[in-house]
């Protein structure tokens, strides 16, 4: 079963809700109000948190994948300029947090599009 963990950064005030930018950022449309990314920051950063990651391409489309070393556990992220996605299957909870984190370093708060739940940032 995967889980999906969406992050994007807003730029300024937004009247639309987290699911319409959700729903967008899916189709890969831009969206008025959110910040480009600096997607090699974020990619180079989840490559070391997980070590063995591999930025793989198959024509157009192109994902940082990882798995752990039983093969368990794995996840893969996609990318726009202004959000990346990850794609989590069967992944533990403190490995769901390394993500977050990231995502919080980057000024990106995680959507849940499971629950629609936009989160805001902890204060650890």
């Amino acid at each position: 079963m995967s889980y999906e963990l969406v992050f994007w950064r807003q730029a300024t005030m937004m009247s639309q809700s987290s699911k319409t930018t959700y729903e967008a950022l899916t189709i890969n449309r831009p969206v008025e109000g959110l910040s480009d990314l600096p997607i090699d920051e974020v990619l180079s950063e989840i490559a070391a948190s997980f070590p063995n990651s591999q930025r793989e391409s198959n024509g157009s489309e192109e994902w940082l994948g990882w798995s752990s070393a039983d093969g368990e556990d794995s996840f893969r992220v996609t990318w726009s300029s202004q959000h990346f996605r990850v794609e989590c299957h069967h992944l533990p909870l403190d490995q769901v947090n390394r993500l977050v984190k990231i995502g919080e370093k980057f000024s990106c708060p995680l959507y849940d599009p499971q629950t629609g739940e936009r989160f805001r940032f902890s204060n650890s």
